[in-house]
């Protein structure tokens, strides 16, 4: 199983923007050279495998340049790189000790390579594995297959926001956080914590194999499915199984071809900002970002897709917790967003460079609103 401190590492990694400095005309600076940064170098996986994410950042990178990922074992293999992980498929083990595989991870320039160490326990004997379909950038579909079928187990799913504010580092510690909060609601209802998951019983706690539907869920957000075994007595509970997981990226929504002519004039310290549509009717919303913000992307530098999902989670939250304190959509959207032609007038630090972005956005059905376009920008 992956070590729950290095699966955590990974979640909170993945709410972080990659720092990935401007390309280089195909050659190498031998005085500023590319440097690779992962999130952890040690993998602890269980015996079951999967495909685990290596998040990276990547600065001075080589135009054109790839990275080259070795192993030294067949059971470690290279899956896929995008923007921001090296995807590494790990198989299921079919021995009864432990192995070791030593990854490298080459790239153009860069000396010396980078070392990763893949740590594999024994086969399972309690293991669970998960089918994950239908993935859409809303929803998804999760099938739980427990080794043992007539174990008690929990069937989850959770955002990584979660694990950013809990802090837990270790699996008991994760479990009797999430149990304490079981055992609140119990308590609030008159119900022992076993009588409480034996009320959510199957919309939590499953025998068997299971599938669940998840909608609602976050554009371009990564969550964690995972499962654990664990049996109730009155208000205590046994843990009978590790936790087991696997990490679900929903992917963002396809995009409108939609593009914002933005220009701006100066007096003073007031910017004053109008917005041409175009042939876009619906809502946009406007950001502007300091150049000492994290959205603020220097002029010449291609956006990342990172950066695309940070802008467009930005704005999901707060329509979210807007909608968690009781406005609809179509609410938030009238307080927060535009529509049609717009001149808004701002007021900013002297001492500073802003960047406006523009961006539009939608809510279907009166669910949470989210990005619709690809950022339109404006420096100041």
């Amino acid at each position: 199983m992956l070590n729950l401190k290095t699966f955590l590492a990974i979640i909170m990694a993945s709410l972080t923007l990659s720092l990935v400095g401007c390309e280089s005309e195909g050659q190498v600076d031998p005085n500023n050279p590319p440097k690779l940064v992962l999130d952890t170098y040690t993998l602890n996986i269980d015996g079951g495998g999967g495909d685990i994410p290596l998040y990276y950042g990547l600065s001075n990178p080589v135009k054109g340049g790839e990275f080259e990922v070795l192993s030294t074992e067949s059971w470690v293999s290279l899956k896929e790189v995008t923007s921001s992980t090296i995807v590494l498929h790990i198989e299921a083990s079919n021995s009864n000790e432990e192995r070791f595989a030593m990854v490298t991870i080459k790239y153009p320039g860069m000396e010396p390579a980078v070392k990763v160490t893949v740590l594999q326990d024994k086969q399972l004997l309690n293991k669970f594995s998960f089918d994950v379909s239908n993935v859409t950038y809303k929803s998804c579909t999760v099938k739980y297959k427990p080794l043992d079928k007539n174990r008690p187990y929990m069937a989850n799913i959770i955002d990584a926001e979660y694990f950013k504010q809990s802090g837990v580092s270790q699996e008991q510690s994760f479990v009797e956080a999430e149990m304490s909060n079981y055992r609140a609601l119990a308590e609030r209802n008159n119900m022992t914590l076993e009588e409480l998951m034996g009320r959510v019983s199957p919309q939590l706690i499953y025998t068997g194999d299971a599938e669940r539907q998840f909608v609602g869920m976050q554009p371009g957000a990564t969550y964690v499915v995972y499962s654990y075994g664990i049996s109730f007595s009155g208000n205590n509970y046994e843990l009978t199984t590790p936790i087991h997981s696997t990490v679900v990226e929903l992917p963002m929504p396809e995009m409108y071809d939609v593009s914002f002519n933005i220009n701006c004039k100066m007096s003073g310290t007031t910017a004053s900002i109008s917005i041409d549509p175009g042939e876009w009717t619906g809502y946009y919303s406007v950001q502007i970002a300091p150049d000492d913000s994290l959205h603020y992307i220097e002029p010449g530098t291609q956006i990342t897709d990172s950066a695309i999902k940070s802008l467009a989670s930005k704005f999901y939250t707060s329509a979210r917790n807007a909608m968690k304190g009781g406005a609809s959509a179509e609410q938030y959207l009238r307080a927060n967003c535009y529509t049609g032609f717009r001149t808004l007038d701002v007021q900013l630090q002297s001492n500073k460079k802003y960047m406006i972005i523009v961006f539009a956005v939608e809510s279907k059905d009166g669910e949470v609103p989210v990005m619709r376009s690809m950022p339109s920008f404006k420096y100041i």
